[in-house]
């Protein structure tokens, strides 16, 4: 299970959105419809966060790379 803290209740509603998808095309036709270029930013963020929660679950890092991926996902939410 991956818990990904200090969302809004709106990046909350979309992740919940993203997680009802079955392949990369259902979420990127979800993205595409979000009303608000902000929504789409946000989902493409949750994605990649999601994603690197997941290879962290799955096959677990140093202290380094997670701080090095907790950088980058800032870095991409700016």
């Amino acid at each position: 299970m991956i818990t990904i803290e200090g969302l809004t209740e709106r990046q909350r509603g979309i992740m919940d959105l993203l997680w009802n998808c079955n392949d990369i095309e259902q979420i990127q036709t979800l993205i595409s419809a979000l009303p608000s270029k902000q929504d789409q930013y946000d989902a493409r963020s949750l994605v990649l966060i999601a994603t690197w929660e997941s290879i962290e679950q799955e096959l677990g890092y140093s202290k380094e790379c997670k701080d090095a991926a907790a950088r980058a996902i800032a870095n991409s939410m700016r």
